[in-house]
C-alpha cells in the first residue's frame, strides 16, 4: 500500500506537534492543518496567533515553528484552521497560506551600495574562528542575530546609517537560525536574547559584547574601536 503525499504531509506536521509538545493523545477524528505565514517581521506574531488559537474551542493543539514561520495545528473537522490564522494574520498586516514551505519573514534591509556588508553564516553552521571574517584596518561589527528577530532588524537598519556615513566601517552578519545550532552552542551559550553584537577595533582586538538593542553603546563601541 502506497502512502499519499497528502498523508506523508500530516503525519510530518503530527509529528513536528508531537516533538515540540510531548506525546499528547487527540481524538481520532483530529485533523492536522499547517499554515504558512508570509512577510512577518518577527516570530512574535507567530506565537500571538498560536496563543489566540489555544483559547478556541475545538483546537485541540497549536504551535509556531518560528524558522519555518509555520503555525501547525490539531483541531476538530469543523474547526476552520486556514479561515481562522488568516483573519488573524490579516489583523497585523501580513498574509496567510494554506499548506507548509511557503513561510517568509520580511527581506533584509537594503544596505548602502558598496558599504562592507557580508553575511558569513544563514543556518546556524558553526564558524569555528571569528578572526578570518575581520575587516584588516576597519572597526568590524560582528551581529549574531535571526530572521525571526524582531529587534535584531533595528540593528540592521541602524548599521546601514552608519554604513552610508562613513567607510571605516564592516558589518558581518551570522544567522544563528535557533538556539541548538552548532553557531549557537560555540557563541550563545550564556547569551540571554538577540540580538548580540560584537565590535572590534582596526586592530581585531575586541572592543565591546553588547545584548539586545543598545544602539548609543554600539555607537559608542564603534566610535571607541575607531581611534587611533
Amino acid at each position: 500500500m502506497r502512502t499519499s503525499p497528502k498523508h506523508l504531509f500530516t503525519l510530518f506536521a503530527f509529528v513536528l506537534l508531537t516533538a515540540c509538545g510531548g506525546a499528547r493523545s487527540y481524538p481520532k477524528d483530529a485533523r492536522t492543518v499547517v499554515v504558512s505565514l508570509d512577510k512577518i517581521d518577527c516570530s512574535d506574531c507567530g506565537d500571538e496567533i498560536v496563543a489566540d488559537l489555544r483559547e478556541r474551542p475545538g483546537v485541540y493543539d497549536a504551535r509556531f515553528d518560528r524558522r519555518r514561520a509555520e503555525v501547525l495545528v490539531v483541531a476538530a473537522p469543523g474547526f476552520d484552521v486556514f479561515t481562522t490564522v488568516r483573519k488573524l494574520a490579516a489583523e497585523d498586516g501580513f498574509e496567510a497560506i494554506l499548506g507548509a514551505g511557503k513561510g517568509r519573514y520580511l527581506e533584509h534591509v537594503a544596505f548602502p551600495e558598496g558599504a562592507d556588508v557580508r553575511t558569513v553564516v544563514e543556518d546556524g553552521s558553526d564558524v569555528p574562528d571569528l578572526a578570518p571574517h575581520l575587516a584588516t584596518g576597519k572597526v568590524t561589527v560582528v551581529d549574531f542575530s535571526a530572521e525571526w528577530c524582531g529587534p535584531c532588524r533595528k540593528v540592521d537598519e541602524h548599521m546601514a546609517k552608519v554604513l552610508g556615513a562613513r567607510n571605516d566601517v564592516a558589518y558581518r552578519r551570522l544567522d544563528v537560525g535557533d538556539w541548538d545550532t552548532p553557531l549557537a552552542k560555540r557563541y550563545l551559550a550564556n547569551v540571554p536574547q538577540l540580538p548580540y553584537v560584537v565590535v572590534y577595533d582596526k586592530r581585531g582586538a575586541r572592543v565591546d559584547r553588547i545584548t539586545g538593542v543598545d544602539l548609543a553603546r554600539l555607537d559608542r563601541a564603534i566610535t571607541k574601536g575607531a581611534s587611533p
